[in-house]
């Protein structure tokens, strides 16, 4: 199966080249009309025939040897070359070249040299300097005759081409057998009917035998057509553009005004003055005539004012600490030049200032922003404490994005909050108070001041960059005992008065009362201990039910169940190969070892069918018989088509 399989691809690939050769554009004008194999070496000929009625150029045409078995490459056996490349050879119409061996003692156009093979079978192909097919004739046991019939050869190893006996054409069918017949060498043949053209202008496409009107030829057999006036409204002849100059739409010259800018300028644009270069710069312009001297430019501390005129930028909010050339864009300005900001203020909503263990990276303060835009921190500052003595900044250029809770730890921002009682307090650079905290006192270890629902409290979860949470446990005012020992009151609803809370979920559980009196067990029940349910109290062995013959009662549940530790084991049938007796049932098992334990657990897989691949399998074993078939059938394959289409042509 595997040589079939190997033997496909090569009948494919061989059927792939046959029809490419095939389906070139094999020449019906130029012809091999006979051909001498010869029954040695050397006694050769291969015979061309012109068969229309205009001449044929043959520069370049090669006439190739290959065995019967086509074998590359193909050998060269002559050539219709000239080393001058002007020159074009020529085959006349109606006209016969001849390309033979000096042992044939025959005046020829082209002498070949020994090529083609013991004479028995072979090919002979006439191709162009591209490879590119121009005729094709197989003989004998040749496997790529034209129409895959090769011409049979007699002793005479003389093949030539029919004669249409009307036309008097030769006949090219693409059919060796049918395009040839057996013959013999004639007493005389015709030579001497190529010519040669000279090309006079290489340069030139196609053939040039005389030199163009008016075109001159160079010392590298170029022709070059005659120089053209390119500015024909100036005197004289102007092969290239005049320096200076430009055409203009009509495709006149003109003289360029301005040389350093694009384009035909005819005259100096507005605004413009030139210099002894040709080149055009704008004429300087004082932009601000009410200043002493020239100013080409806005100088950068000015700016425009109504009039036209340059005056010096003044601070846009003078209520703020820095100079405002513009007024920032989270503000808007007022007639008096004060600048306010245009945002809903920004909000303190979470602190912790007293962090479980140290302090030092746990400390923090959260900001909400409610706009739906980015904010600038650096327009803001934020003091600690009541007496506004410490002042903390932002980081240059640090934004909260629009409906983002972002917390600042104390070791980025240096800041402390005490764990007595304080607030924070934020205010915008015009030292306006935008935003504080309701002061906190004595902050519990771990417990965050936070705002939820627009009260200050203390929650167990803090919640730093996200909204915040209530206290799982509510802590209420600490009191003192007799002890001194502090307790934490609790704030928390009572429990009903038949609950307790419990210490562990803080949550209220009913109370169990262990004096309640129960519904008494029936007549043979007692009441358990462990679940105060009432049970069955086991009745003696000789009350109950005797067990079958292999059973023996349960002590523990009174019940009858089978006796299989008394059982020897030749009492029991043998388990099967691969199968144990469990110790524990007396059960015969599948014997299982080794099996790895799973890290996950085992789920249901579901397998789609494969019936494709079958189908695959059937359809590329078909098509390797069909090829196979073509193969083994191939000559009469092509006679049936034949015989079709002379049929089909006759009618």
């Amino acid at each position: 199966m595997h040589k079939l399989y190997k033997f496909a691809i090569i009948t494919s690939l061989f059927l792939a080249i046959f029809i490419s050769k095939n389906s070139n554009a094999i020449s019906q004008n130029l012809l091999i009309s006979q051909i001498k194999v010869g029954d040695s070496a050397t006694n050769r000929l291969v015979e061309l025939y012109n068969n229309s009625d205009l001449p044929y150029e043959v520069s370049g045409l090669c006439i190739y040897y290959s065995t019967p078995k086509n074998a590359m490459p193909y050998v060269s056996i002559g050539c219709f070359n000239d080393p001058d490349p002007a020159v074009h050879i020529f085959l006349g119409p109606n006209s016969f070249a001849l390309a033979a061996s000096l042992q044939t003692g025959l005046p020829a156009d082209m002498i070949i040299i020994p090529g083609l093979g013991t004479g028995a079978s072979g090919h002979v192909y006439l191709m162009d300097g591209l490879g590119k097919e121009i005729d094709r004739v197989g003989w004998g046991d040749a496997i790529n005759a034209e129409g895959l019939n090769p011409m049979p050869i007699d002793s005479t190893r003389v093949i030539e081409r029919r004669k249409d006996p009307v036309t008097g054409s030769l006949i090219d069918t693409d059919d060796n057998k049918n395009d040839f017949i057996n013959s013999s060498l004639r007493t005389k043949y015709q030579y001497g009917a190529l010519y040669d053209v000279i090309d006079v202008c290489l340069n030139i496409e196609g053939i040039q035998e005389v030199i163009p009107t008016n075109f001159t030829i160079d010392d590298n057999g170029g022709c070059n057509p005659p120089p053209i006036d390119v500015c024909s409204n100036i005197g004289g002849m102007q092969i290239v553009m005049p320096s200076g100059y430009l055409a203009d739409t009509n495709g006149e010259c003109q003289i360029d005004s301005c040389q350093n800018i694009d384009g035909l300028q005819q005259t100096i644009p507005d605004g413009y003055e030139v210099d002894n270069s040709g080149n055009c710069s704008p004429i300087p312009v004082d932009i601000c005539k009410n200043i002493d001297g020239m100013q080409q430019s806005l100088p950068d501390d000015m700016e425009f004012d109504v009039n036209g005129g340059c005056v010096i930028i003044f601070d846009k909010c003078s209520n703020l600490d820095d100079f405002q050339a513009t007024v920032p864009s989270d503000y808007f300005k007022d007639d008096k030049n004060i600048c306010s900001l245009n945002l809903l203020p920004l909000q303190i909503t979470e602190l912790l200032p007293n962090a479980v263990g140290s302090d030092d990276g746990n400390e923090f303060i959260e900001l909400f922003n409610p706009n739906e835009t980015d904010i600038n921190l650096s327009s803001y500052i934020f003091y600690i404490g009541n007496n506004y003595t410490h002042a903390y900044y932002f980081p240059i250029d640090l934004y909260i994005k629009a409906g983002e809770y972002k917390t600042f730890l104390n070791d980025e921002i240096k800041f402390t909050l005490v764990n007595t009682t304080s607030g924070v307090h934020l205010f915008g650079l015009d030292n306006l108070l935008i935003n504080e905290t309701q002061i906190y006192d004595d902050p519990p270890e771990g417990m965050a001041w936070a705002l939820i629902d627009d009260i200050w409290q203390y929650t167990n979860q803090p919640t730093p960059n996200e909204p915040n949470k209530i206290s799982l446990v509510e802590p209420g005012p600490i009191v003192e005992e007799e002890n001194n020992t502090p307790e934490i009151v609790s704030n928390l609803v009572p429990c009903d008065v038949n609950q307790y809370r419990s210490p562990e979920t803080n949550r209220c559980r009913l109370i169990v009362d262990t004096s309640s009196s129960l519904t008494p067990c029936k007549d043979g029940q007692y009441r358990s201990e462990e679940t105060n349910r009432c049970r069955n109290i086991a009745s003696d062995v000789a009350d109950l039910t005797a067990c079958a013959e292999g059973q023996e009662r349960n002590p523990e549940t009174n019940r009858c169940r089978s006796i299989t530790a008394v059982l020897g084991s030749s009492d029991l049938k043998p388990c099967e190969e691969g199968q144990e007796r469990n110790p524990e049932t007396n059960r015969c098992r599948n014997i299982v070892s080794a099996i790895p334990t799973a890290d996950y657990a085992p789920e249901q897989t579901f397998e789609s069918s494969n019936n494709y691949v079958l189908w695959w399998s059937l359809a590329g074993v078909g098509a390797v018989a069909i090829i196979y078939g073509v193969w083994e059938w191939r000559q009469e394959i092509v006679k049936l088509v034949q015989k079709i289409g002379i049929l089909l042509f006759r009618k």
